[in-house]
């Protein structure tokens, strides 16, 4: 039996009247679990910022982009041995782009991108920068590889690619944000249980960033997709490997106070902010008794939850 759906926030899916999903859950006559692409969000956070820095594209393919791609046969492929790296970064920043480089990544594009975030950040990896490749606005990641790539490569190439200094600065400003604030977004968010805990943490990350316009920049998108926090699919933060036993316990007695669906008006800020509902067990059919025992003692209760989401060792 189908429980819920997955797709991409485009109008056509989630139009009020006409939208796929709502006529699908019209079809079957119950209500489903809305569990929208979140890459599909952070391709559309990563156009926002990038807007910012280097201003609007017009047509498939972007401009900028494409003049790097036209001169790669002219340019020195190899960057500029540097004794400090071009983005400074945290330890855990850096730990979090060692950890993905030992998983298997379903895309190359991915393992490329982290590749290329590991060398800006001064992580030895003894990868070349290859070629160019796709960089129409579909491919997910293309703005952040190919603007990697161009600061990487830049010092070497100056003559030949000729930057004005507001695309300098563009391209400098777009790759800090893509390694401090987006890159662990975009890594995490396949992650379903984890999804509403890393949501909370982007929106951390958003308001303590020291780009205050880049920030903001992220703040609205985030609110304009502030269903994905919704009371309903927060309550998957129960089955989050980073919550405390203490922040699912408070979470556990905001779904058992459930006062129904709601809005939200502001994001949450943090972990106490969650808001969950009984409605995401009684969506998907799930026995919702481990509720009613301690979160100590979520691991050996014997719920068919607890077993189909991992919480049994």
């Amino acid at each position: 039996m189908a429980i819920g759906m997955c797709f991409d926030t485009t109008a056509s899916n989630t139009g009020k009247l006409n939208g796929a999903c709502t006529l699908l859950k019209k079809a079957m006559g119950r209500n489903l679990l809305w569990m929208a692409c979140r890459h599909h969000k952070f391709e559309v956070l990563l156009a926002d910022v990038f807007n910012v820095c280097l201003g609007p594209s017009t047509g498939p393919e972007i401009l900028f982009f494409k003049r790097f791609r036209e001169k790669w046969t002219e340019m020195n492929h190899t960057p500029e041995a540097r004794s400090t790296s071009l983005i400074i970064v945290s330890d855990a920043i850096k730990a979090f782009i060692k950890c993905q480089l030992e998983v298997r990544h379903s895309r190359d594009d991915y393992l490329e991108f982290l590749l290329l975030a590991a060398q800006i950040t001064g992580l030895q990896v003894d990868v070349a920068i290859r070629k160019p490749g796709a960089l129409h606005r579909a491919q997910w990641v293309a703005k952040a590889i190919y603007a990697l790539k161009i600061e990487l490569l830049f010092t070497v190439n100056k003559t030949i690619f000729n930057l004005t200094a507001r695309e300098l600065q563009g391209i400098q400003r777009l790759n800090r944000f893509i390694i401090c604030v987006y890159l662990q977004s975009w890594f995490s968010c396949r992650l379903t249980a984890d999804a509403p805990v890393n949501d909370i943490l982007l929106i951390q990350r958003l308001h303590d960033y020291d780009d205050a316009i880049l920030g903001s920049t992220g703040l609205k998108m985030m609110l304009r997709h502030s269903w994905y926090v919704s009371p309903e699919l927060a309550t998957l933060a129960l089955f989050s490997s980073l919550l405390s036993d203490k922040e699912k316990t408070d979470l556990v007695r905001t779904i058992q106070a459930d006062r129904g669906p709601h809005l939200m008006k502001t994001l949450p800020q943090s972990f106490d902010n969650l808001r969950a509902s009984k409605t995401f067990f009684e969506t998907s059919n799930i026995d919702a008794s481990f509720l009613d025992v301690l979160v100590e003692k979520f691991p050996s209760f014997p719920s068919s939850v607890c077993k189909e989401s991992g919480l049994h060792q």
